[in-house]
């Protein structure tokens, strides 16, 4: 299994292919196009002196702010430098010899994993069932497997994985202590409550990953957390973690985000809206075979041989090839959901090149 890559990656590609990079439409990362939140951005502003100083070492006011999001207690909170540190200081804090990824899914857990030389199988979720996760996944745990990961909802599917399911599969791995790592990252954007966080205390076997950057449109604050009622693992964590790993204004601008209810519901609302009418659009061009989606970003698969990210990307637009994840090949892709506009845009574009196909 190759590494494989990410999206957003718009300054490589307008090096590479020569075009202007603020003329490039992104589908390929999938952060909140409504950009992040004026309360945000004025918090920035307002606070750019205080670069001059070091963050709070202990950081308790975000911690506070982010145990009111999440309804949750601080001391159960693992920072990091985006939820990819708190990824890879997690794997590297457990040292697992063996680990579980059902695939297709995110390529950091294999990345992560792969990084201190652990045994990696894989789960392999098919086409036939929806992209979901069956309940032989059971199976698959036992004394042997020390971590399984889990991305709910699963990138690039958008299949999100059903609680009593996801309750089975930790009552099974504390019997064998195997940590089930969920992440969380994209479940912000889904109205009805899917998380795994209330399970926190009664699984110390449960570690829940989130990200900030996706919902909160601040990838280049480079913010996340982890989520454990472990202790042992969290001390371990804290012992390879740098200090002040948090920049002071993502600290900041993370605390106005997290106050921002306005802000959270339009996103909400807007996503509901806009992903249904992308998903409607898509459908209806013949040559492709659209997978629903549960949040902001849509897996398609094409039904003629054609590169349609390098066609795409001569209009500026760039999509995300799936064709190096686990389970997927050339003829699968991801892309996110945009503005109103900038989908339209998409749509025609899609059109005009399969129509000549």
């Amino acid at each position: 299994m190759a590494n494989l890559g990410h999206g957003g990656n718009t300054k490589e590609i307008s090096r590479k292919n020569g075009i202007d990079y603020n003329k490039i439409m992104d589908f390929s990362s999938n952060i909140n196009p409504l950009g992040m939140s004026d309360k945000a951005k004025a918090s920035i502003i307002e606070n750019l002196n205080e670069v001059e100083k070091y963050p709070d070492i202990t950081y308790f006011e975000l911690k506070s702010a982010i145990a009111k999001f999440e309804n949750i207690n601080s001391d159960n909170f693992i920072l990091g430098n985006g939820a990819a540190e708190v990824l890879f200081n997690v794997v590297r804090a457990l040292n697992p010899k063996k680990v579980l990824i059902p695939v297709p899914t995110f390529s950091e857990y294999y990345e992560a994993t792969e990084a201190i030389n652990a045994e990696i199988n894989f789960y392999n979720i098919s086409e036939k069932d929806n992209f979901s996760i069956r309940k032989d996944i059971l199976d698959y745990i036992n004394e042997d497997l020390d971590l399984i990961f889990i991305c709910n909802p699963n990138n690039p599917t958008g299949v999100v994985t059903d609680k009593d399911l996801l309750s089975d599969i930790l009552k099974k791995a504390k019997k064998t202590k195997t940590t089930v790592l969920i992440d969380e990252s994209f479940l912000d954007f889904i109205k009805e409550d899917l998380s795994m966080i209330s399970y926190i205390e009664e699984y110390q076997n449960l570690i829940i990953i989130k990200s900030l950057t996706k919902f909160f449109a601040l990838p280049g604050m480079r913010i996340g957390y982890g989520i454990s009622s472990n202790k042992e693992l969290k001390d371990k964590i804290e012992k390879i973690t740098p200090a002040w790993n948090i920049n002071i204004l993502a600290d900041i601008a993370t605390r106005a985000s997290l106050e921002d209810k306005n802000y959270i519901k339009k996103t909400i609302d807007f996503m509901e809206h806009e992903k249904t009418f992308l998903y409607n659009a898509l459908k209806e061009i013949k040559e492709l075979t659209v997978y629903n989606p549960s949040v902001n970003f849509i897996l398609f698969k094409i039904n003629v041989k054609i590169n349609l990210k390098e066609k795409l990307l001569k209009e500026n637009i760039l999509i995300r090839s799936c064709s190096n994840y686990e389970g997927l090949d050339d003829s699968y892709y991801r892309i996110a959901v945009r503005t109103n506009d900038e989908n339209i845009i998409l749509i025609k574009s899609l059109k005009n090149i399969l129509n000549m196909c």
